[in-house]
């Protein structure tokens, strides 16, 4: 029994559209701007490209949430501290 080959799997694909290096670059690295790359990649089925995608914009806003949390936290704490050494 011979094993099918096709095009797709004998050419070597960039190590950007890997899928561990696309799952780095959109949750570590670039965020949302990540997207391009999960989507051009190859080895990811359609499904699996939509959850991805989804579960990054959910992250990223979670972090921007957070953020604006605790830039707020740290301005009331700096104003606090502020009135305490007059």
């Amino acid at each position: 029994m011979s094993a099918v080959h096709t095009a797709e799997s004998s050419i070597a694909i960039k190590w950007y559209y890997r899928p561990f290096w696309v799952l780095v670059l959109c949750f570590v690295v670039l965020g949302p701007l990540g997207l391009p790359y999960l989507w051009r990649s190859p080895r990811f089925s359609r499904g699996a490209k939509i959850l991805l995608s989804g579960c990054v914009i959910v992250y990223t806003g979670l972090i921007v949430v957070e953020t604006v949390r605790l830039v707020h936290e740290v301005r009331d704490e700096m104003r606090a501290l502020q009135i305490d050494l007059d």
